[in-house]
């Protein structure tokens, strides 16, 4: 499931994002990456990129779903 939200950020930031392509797919996996870490799951820059699926898979793991 997804929720619309509106996010208002700092203009080098929201260019950032959308260069990336998918600017919501970016922002989700970085946010994804910041839960694990306040949840006290490591994870490293040096991981390859892993593809949107994959990385709500390994979420759903995480979150017990």
């Amino acid at each position: 499931m997804t929720v619309n939200t509106t996010m208002s950020q700092p203009d080098d930031v929201a260019a950032f994002a959308k260069a990336k392509g998918n600017a919501s797919a970016y922002t989700a996996r970085i946010l994804r990456r910041q839960m694990l870490a306040e949840a006290e799951i490591v994870t490293t820059a040096a991981e390859p990129v892993e593809s949107e699926d994959a990385a709500q898979v390994r979420w759903a793991r995480v979150a017990g779903r």
